[in-house]
């Protein structure tokens, strides 16, 4: 009894540990490695080489795989800010590693060197941790060169220099395609926990994650991160639902650009934004967004001023009449947004968003009421949450 027992549980673990539910909104339809054979590596150059190839593969992350001094440390100048210098602040700041520091001074820094370099994941994989066991620490992922069909599920990315601007970014998509990010938590991260970069980051779904801007080094000056979210991919199309955002102090998010020809859009629902010191949405033009049923509470400013001037197309559902204007693009209602203690919300139904929605309303998923948000999301977002 005690053999089978203990085969049962592990039988219920092994099960457990491949990829939960299914994707969806934009990124429905992804299979990541389908149904390779789960496997755990055994090593970090197994585990970088398994993550590099071009083989489909179920890779389990069964333990903090810590990737801090495999690669050796920096010593040199860092640009000293104010970022740095937090005069009257309530953390320790940010300095910022790079070559010019036109508009502070150098002062001597150290950083790791592995944060500050991704590894290019190849397609078709889905990396998936195991319970509540799977960390990477000290090294992001970056999904590029046209690689596409990856899910990345239930793994905590942190230590990636938070002491530094520049130290190192946990998820970057830049020429890729069908991601779905899912129940995974960020935090301590020199830069962006997610960020775009110039090629197409595709489509793309961002659910049930916990974005953790708790630190000691801000360069708000106020303990909470600033660089949260980049996306300003050529042609991005996010769903992001169900994520607690917190304790952050920007970008949550920042999306779209000028600086290219660019097509980004975004349907926010269902998120928690949660105690933030400065800025959430900060959306510049080619960008269209549809946001519903979210909650900010504690959020100084929900949305900055300049995304209302800066060409940007919103449909922010202030209210139960915008909340019925979607059904004739997409087939349902739209649930209003609430805000609790929090900046104002400027009321946006720009038509040309659901005229867009319409287009995509396969990719458009159900809500759920905004008063279940915060106790719902704070359940679910994050490692160890899978059901």
């Amino acid at each position: 009894m005690k053999i089978a027992a203990l085969l049962g549980v592990f039988l219920a673990a092994t099960a457990h540990a491949q990829v939960q539910g299914t994707p969806f909104g934009f990124a429905a339809g992804t299979t990541g490695g389908g149904d390779a054979k789960a496997a755990a590596p055994s090593s970090l150059q197994e585990l970088v080489g398994w993550l590099s190839d071009d083989v489909p593969r179920v890779i389990l992350i069964d333990r903090e795989w810590n990737f801090l001094g495999t690669e050796g440390t920096t010593k040199g100048k860092c640009c000293s800010t104010k970022t740095t210098t937090c005069e009257g602040g309530t953390s320790k700041g940010q300095a910022w590693i790079q070559d010019k520091c036109d508009d502070g001074t150098w002062i001597d820094c150290e950083y790791d060197n592995a944060p500050k370099k991704a590894i290019d994941i190849g397609s078709n994989k889905s990396i998936v941790g195991v319970g509540n066991k799977g960390v990477i620490r000290g090294k992001g992922l970056r999904i590029t060169n046209g690689n596409k069909n990856v899910i990345i599920q239930n793994i905590h990315f942190t230590d990636l220099n938070p002491q530094y601007v520049w130290g190192g970014d946990a998820i970057t998509l830049t020429g890729a395609d069908q991601v779905w990010i899912d129940h995974n938590k960020f935090s301590l991260i020199g830069r962006q926990h997610i960020v775009s970069g110039w090629q197409p980051a595709g489509h793309v779904t961002i659910s049930n994650n916990e974005f953790d801007g708790r630190t000691e080094w801000s360069a708000g000056c106020n303990g909470k991160h600033y660089w949260t979210l980049l996306l300003i991919g050529e042609k991005d199309y996010y769903t992001f639902a169900g994520n607690w955002v917190h304790d952050v102090s920007g970008r949550a998010p920042h999306m779209g650009t000028t600086k290219t020809n660019s097509e980004n859009f975004f349907h926010g629902v269902n998120n928690y934004f949660q105690n933030i010191g400065g800025h959430s949405f900060d959306v510049d033009a080619n960008t269209w967004m549809l946001l519903e049923g979210n909650v900010w509470e504690g959020v100084d400013t929900p949305i900055t001023d300049t995304t209302l001037k800066s060409g940007a197309v919103i449909y922010n559902v202030p209210n139960t009449q915008a909340g019925r204007g979607c059904e004739s693009a997409i087939s349902r209602s739209c649930e209003v947004n609430q805000l609790v203690k929090s900046g104002q919300f400027s009321p946006r139904t720009d038509a040309d968003v659901l005229k867009k929605a319409g287009t995509y309303k396969a990719s458009m998923p159900p809500t759920t009421p905004v008063a279940d948000i915060p106790k719902n999301v704070m359940a679910n977002a994050g490692v160890g949450k899978l059901k």
